[in-house]
């Protein structure tokens, strides 16, 4: 199995959804934290049904091709239900803004470098406000209890929230201080 599989069977793991919604689904909301092309995502597909994970049915299309619609088998479900209780593999960390960070003192521009951090942190405002509407929206659907409502959409908004605060705050302080030189030269790799 692939990543890619594990992630489609996820996506499939509330109900039958059709290539498109697929597609739809795993731009928002897995796509904040789980990424694919479309061009991937139809193969993929194909793979998961040659392996009996999903069934695949269709019927007219608005245009040439078939709608198809997807749905995890029992293999599939099993497959997601063994797969879930599994540890993560790590993967490597790749942040080009905490490496910049990392060497921030060879800036030669620190307005332009806070400038950079204040826009960062206004992406991750903007993405912040989009995960509150989506909490707001599950909690009206699930009332005090959003566990009885799509759990996992919002387990995985409260990380998303927390990470995003955090970030934002991070990036306003390190505008905060870029805002001012500093009171002497840092320190060389020479002279630690």
């Amino acid at each position: 199995m692939t990543p890619l599989g594990y992630a489609l069977l996820c996506a499939l793991h509330r109900g039958p959804l059709t290539g498109y919604e697929l597609v739809r689904r795993m731009r928002r909301p897995i796509g904040y934290y789980w990424t694919a092309r479309q061009s991937q995502i139809y193969p993929e597909l194909s793979r998961l049904a040659e392996l009996g994970l999903i069934a695949s049915t269709g019927e007219p299309g608005p245009g040439p091709h078939q709608r198809m619609t997807h749905q995890l088998t029992p293999a599939g479900r099993q497959e997601l239900a063994d797969w879930l209780i599994q540890r993560p593999v790590p993967r490597p960390g790749r942040d080009d803004l905490i490496l910049k960070t990392y060497a921030v003192a060879a800036a030669t521009d620190r307005t332009a470098m806070r400038e950079m951090y204040l826009a960062e942190a206004q992406r991750h405002e903007e993405r912040l406000a989009e995960y509150r509407s989506q909490h707001a929206e599950l909690l009206e659907q699930g009332g005090d209890d959003p566990r009885r409502l799509e759990f996992g959409a919002y387990a995985t908004l409260e990380l998303g929230i927390r990470l995003w605060e955090q970030y934002a705050s991070w990036c306003r302080w390190l505008a905060d201080q870029l805002a001012t030189p500093p009171a002497e030269p840092p320190p060389t790799l020479a002279s630690i």
